[in-house]
């Protein structure tokens, strides 16, 4: 079976060879996007992130794309049915790491953290006031997407930091966010009430700029706004107007709508931010990711239905993995 690996650092050598060996493999790293529309001409599966109906139209033999990450708005997933390929993605793998990372965004923003920090490299001894109210302890947190993400940081929340935990989920039960310690509410609910309102919801049709100026501006001016999805999700110029008016305590963001964030965005020179450079992902779960993904490979390669699939109908619809 012929693997084409477009995703960054997803096998050493030593791995390469492993894999070939193990499973007979032919395992490809294309170096540029003329070799891997050449190379996809007879490949049966694609581990990347961002795959074009362009290298799916050549690729007549592809059966499934496996993404290294939780994200796969970059796979044409239109095309992907009109060919009959079945697309995974990694849900579920980084939870724990960008959780831990919106956690730091929030203490960093509530302490000021990372001001203090500059102040004291820069010889002072001078203390801020805290935004907010200064605790995290007891306050409400408000979840936007309740997958992976989400409910740890609904669990992270409740009980180490005796939170109130909301959520807005549609495809989440009542009973299922009570697991999770969340309680369900509609989107203006937990914007209104929120104290700490943070996002984990996919990039897709449904979900781009579903946070914009209208909810903004149901937040309160003590709340905290933390980001760490995918850009798009959030109408980023709306916020920026919201942060520059001091309508609200501050943001925290890992992701933006145009990456690496420009160097001359106005989020770069407010003082109630916190920027990081999308880096939800720590690299052990990077490793993790990059095992789960070849795993998945594997278990396809064995007959076995692949975990994660984003297009089902596919799979039980294409003479590629049912021939008639």
């Amino acid at each position: 079976m012929k693997i084409i690996v477009a995703s960054r650092n997803i096998t050493n050598p030593e791995e390469k060879i492993a894999l070939e060996k193990t499973w007979g493999f032919q395992i490809v790293i294309p170096a540029n996007q003329e070799e891997l529309l050449n190379e996809a001409k007879d490949a049966e599966v694609i581990i990347g992130s961002n795959v074009s109906e362009q290298v799916m139209s050549v690729a007549t033999k592809l059966k499934m794309i496996q993404t290294t990450s939780a994200g796969y708005e970059r796979v044409d997933m239109n095309a992907a049915s009109k060919y009959g390929v079945v697309v995974c993605n990694n849900s579920e793998t980084n939870a724990e790491s960008v959780a831990e990372l919106c956690f730091g965004l929030i203490h960093d923003i509530i302490r000021r953290i990372s001001a203090h920090d500059r102040l004291m490299k820069a010889g002072k001894w001078e203390r801020l006031e805290f935004h907010g109210e200064g605790e995290i302890h007891g306050k409400t947190l408000g979840i936007l997407g309740l997958g992976a993400i989400g409910s740890r940081m609904a669990q992270i929340g409740s009980l180490a930091y005796h939170m109130d935990v909301i959520a807005c989920d549609p495809y989440i039960t009542a009973d299922r966010a009570k697991q999770f310690h969340a309680r369900l509410v509609d989107m203006d609910t937990l914007f209104k009430e929120a104290d700490i309102v943070t996002v984990h919801v996919p990039l897709n049709t449904e979900t781009t700029h579903i946070v914009n100026k209208r909810y903004f501006d149901m937040m309160k001016p003590t709340a905290i706004f933390i980001s760490a999805s995918r850009g798009s999700v959030v109408d980023e110029k709306a916020l920026i107007t919201i942060l520059q008016g001091n309508k609200i305590c501050g943001a925290g963001l890992d992701v933006f709508e145009t990456e690496p964030l420009p160097s001359d965005s106005p989020l770069r020179s407010l003082d109630n931010t916190v920027l990081v450079p999308h880096m939800g992902g720590s690299r052990p779960t990077m490793d993790y990711q990059r095992k789960a993904a070849m795993d998945n490979v594997i278990r396809m390669a064995k007959g076995m239905e692949p975990f994660r699939i984003r297009n089902p109908e596919v799979y039980y619809r294409s003479s590629k993995w049912f021939p008639r």
